[in-house]
């Protein structure tokens, strides 16, 4: 199968051959303006911004570095990049951890929770480290005016009014600080006394004698007044009609129970009307099971079975 030629885009040039093309002139065929396609601007570079304010676990990590700098400026080196500097910290971290592994694992197989110096010589004996090796580091050659840190003031503490309006004076912490002047005045404040003070209760006994016969002239004084309203109440009743009334409707009623008397006068008899009960189905009622006793038997007698 041959290949299909491609067709061309290339325009065939008029012939006079053809019929109506040869006297089209040129001037009428539609001229194309180029349209360029709309290309977006340059992109601009933008340049990373360095975090000024530190986080708050970076300090370890700066003083690391800080430590590598300085090695690195002692041994020859004028400065470093940032990249050659964390692989630096990286490097000395994993040493650190493995290091630090085998001091524990010796501090847990001897039954430890603190480390010794024994973990110490230990770890540095398999790390192939003598003790003289370390010596040298006792009097490091770095000029201690470099290794003294600067550390940054913190920002003086705002005080807040808002727990003191609250509290009060009374409960306020900032007058036990005022009185003892060693402590630093760049401490916090206290917080309040109800936090770290026990606060004294008055005793629920008494113990002054004066006060104590007072309170007892006074317990009986009030139970005087009690037993008189008492008997206040109960000569009231005793005047009331109604209740008296009553009284001697029970009395009466009591005494004619007692004399055998009707309340129309007429005697009761004394004879009971009450008959037999006889139940006839009782020897149908429900009956326990009867125990057949075995008969005792002597330790001489002899027993013969009838099998």
């Amino acid at each position: 199968m041959a290949p299909i030629s491609p067709v061309s885009r290339k325009r065939s040039t008029p012939s006079h051959s053809d019929d109506g093309i040869s006297d089209e002139s040129f001037s009428k065929r539609a001229r194309l303006s180029p349209v360029l396609p709309n290309t977006p601007p340059p992109e601009e570079s933008l340049s990373g911004k360095k975090a000024t304010a530190p986080l708050f676990d970076d300090d370890p990590k700066r003083l690391q570095l800080r430590s590598l700098a300085l090695v690195l400026e002692h041994v020859g080196f004028d400065g470093a990049s940032p990249e050659a500097l964390e692989a630096f910290s990286a490097e000395v971290e994993s040493y650190a951890t493995h290091f630090l592994a085998k001091v524990t694992a010796h501090m847990h197989n001897a039954r430890r929770s603190q480390p010794t110096p024994l973990d110490f010589e230990y770890a540095l004996s398999r790390f192939d480290l003598p003790l003289a090796s370390i010596e040298p580091h006792l009097k490091p050659p770095i000029p201690k005016s470099k290794l003294f840190v600067h550390l940054d003031a913190e920002p003086p503490e705002e005080k807040s009014e808002t727990a003191i309006a609250l509290l009060g004076d009374d409960l306020s912490g900032d007058s036990d600080k005022k009185v003892k002047p060693y402590i630093p005045k760049r401490f916090p404040s206290f917080p309040s006394k109800h936090t770290y003070k026990w606060t004294e209760k008055e005793s629920a006994r008494e113990t002054d004698p004066r006060k104590i016969r007072e309170e007892a002239a006074k317990a009986a004084r009030q139970g005087e007044e009690a037993l008189r309203r008492l008997v206040n109440l109960g000569r009231r009743k005793t005047k009331d009609p109604r209740s008296k009334e009553r009284y001697q409707l029970w009395e009466q009623t009591m005494s004619d129970l007692m004399s055998g008397k009707k309340p129309n006068g007429e005697a009761v008899d004394a004879t009971e009307d009450r008959s037999m009960i006889v139940n006839s189905d009782r020897r149908y009622y429900r009956k326990g099971a009867v125990m057949k006793s075995k008969p005792l038997i002597d330790e001489g007698t002899i027993v013969v079975s009838r099998e």
